[in-house]
């Protein structure tokens, strides 16, 4: 009778010996089994080679799109004394470019994914294994060829006017300033400065339906970066969600937190905790307690964000730049040490004034998602719309646009309201 293999990876019952492969990357060293460090310090090596050879590639055809057309006479003159003046205007007017403009060539990239752990679990993938692991072996290798087809790097998402973006997501949250300037500050100290924006995670604290996960998503728009919404209502066990459940459960998979960090484009994608009061306890089979918050504590404090490890994926990714926006109806049951790590924003109803602007802007967004050439809300539509919760207006709005634009007009009336609200009798404005 064959005796059971030990270790999954190797098809002998001898314990493997390890060793460390030291390496200049940002983590100190990785310890593998000494028969596999011939191959890993080859599959690194020929890695590094692959993207310098792309760099140089991508330097030599930026070089050759640059090169100028070869010119005689007169128009060679010209062409001189022109790059001369331009070259000296640069030099001499920097100040008087616009800091604000962002261009291709000027996107700031961080490291972002390990390199170090997506070779090791590589390394893992290409091993033996059991029938039983095929699944998980297969997605490991689809994840790790996934990863190493790209650069570890991602972008920093930032807008190109921060005084105009500032100005949006006042029109958007009118009663909300503290949250506009909050983001001001560290938006106009990266811009300029050149650095990725330190934005502390955000708790915005009020009662139901006055658009506090409406301003998450557009904070996402303003960055350029994606959003992604974790209701704590839906799940008691959101902390799988966001950092992924254990590799030996057969339904394991990997967190939020690493799908958009590694599969996504960007270091600083909004991810928006929703009703984050709601969150239950949960009781595992031996009986204590766990509370789903606590897997923030980590994700929140800069210094362990940075080596963020998937429990799924088992790789490393740096969490220190997603922008956290939290949303909650009271402080109740969420604890000092987690509150300790948001900045408290308030929120309170919007006044008339306010309650204005937000119409305007909720049917300026809406009516540009829908495609739809409809002329803004005015007169009494306006009224009636400020009369009610941003979340309410969306909703009304969109299906009121729908119905006027599916009838080939351009104005929405207050008929178009009832029909949004399903009633017959026309609907009266009324102000606060």
């Amino acid at each position: 009778m064959l005796k059971r293999n030990k270790y999954p990876y190797d098809t002998t019952t001898e314990p493997p010996e390890f060793t460390r492969i030291v390496d200049t990357g940002r983590f100190a060293g990785l310890y593998v089994p000494i028969r596999q460090k011939a191959e890993l310090t080859k599959l690194m090596h020929r890695r590094r080679l692959l993207e310098e050879s792309a760099r140089q590639a991508q330097e030599k055809k930026e070089l050759e799109e640059l090169e100028p057309v070869e010119l005689t006479g007169e128009a060679a003159l010209q062409a001189s004394d022109k790059t001369h003046a331009e070259s000296t205007n640069k030099t001499t007017s920097n100040a008087n470019v616009d800091a604000n403009t962002n261009t291709q060539n000027d996107i700031l990239r961080v490291d972002c994914v390990c390199h170090e752990d997506v070779m090791a679990q590589k390394a893992v993938a290409d091993k033996n294994f059991t029938f039983a692991e095929r699944a998980r072996i297969t997605a490991l290798k689809e994840m790790t060829k996934a990863l190493l087809d790209r650069p570890m790097t991602r972008n920093i998402g930032m807008p190109m006017d921060v005084d105009a973006a500032m100005q949006k997501l006042a029109n958007c949250a009118p009663h909300i300033p503290r949250l506009v300037q909050s983001l001001r500050i560290p938006l106009q100290v990266a811009k300029a400065k050149g650095v990725a924006p330190m934005i502390a995670p955000i708790l915005l604290v009020g009662p139901a339906g006055v658009g506090k996960s409406h301003v998450a998503q557009q904070i996402a728009d303003i960055l350029g970066v994606p959003a992604h919404n974790v209701s704590y209502a839906a799940s008691g066990s959101v902390g799988n969600v966001l950092s992924g459940a254990d590799k030996n459960w057969g339904n394991s998979s990997t967190g939020i937190v690493f799908n958009a960090l590694a599969g996504g484009d960007y270091a600083n994608p909004v991810i928006c905790l929703d009703e984050l009061d709601k969150a239950a306890n949960t009781f595992s089979s031996s009986g204590p307690e766990r509370n789903p918050l606590n897997e923030l504590l980590a994700l929140l404090e800069p210094v362990t964000a940075k080596a963020h490890k998937d429990r799924c994926a088992e790789i490393r990714v740096d969490a220190r730049h997603i922008v956290w926006i939290a949303t909650a109806n009271s402080l109740k049951g969420l604890s000092a040490p987690l509150l300790s790590r948001f900045e408290l924003i308030m929120v309170n109803k919007p006044d008339a004034r306010a309650a204005v602007t937000i119409a305007l802007s909720v049917a300026r967004s809406v009516n540009t998602q829908m495609g739809a050439d409809l002329k803004l809300p005015s007169g009494e539509v306006l009224q009636w719309l400020a009369t009610v919760t941003p979340r309410l207006m969306r909703r009304i709005w969109t299906t009121a646009a729908s119905w006027t634009a599916f009838q080939g007009r351009q104005r929405v009336t207050m008929s178009d309201i009832s029909v949004a609200l399903g009633v017959t009798e026309p609907v009266c404005a009324r102000l606060h």
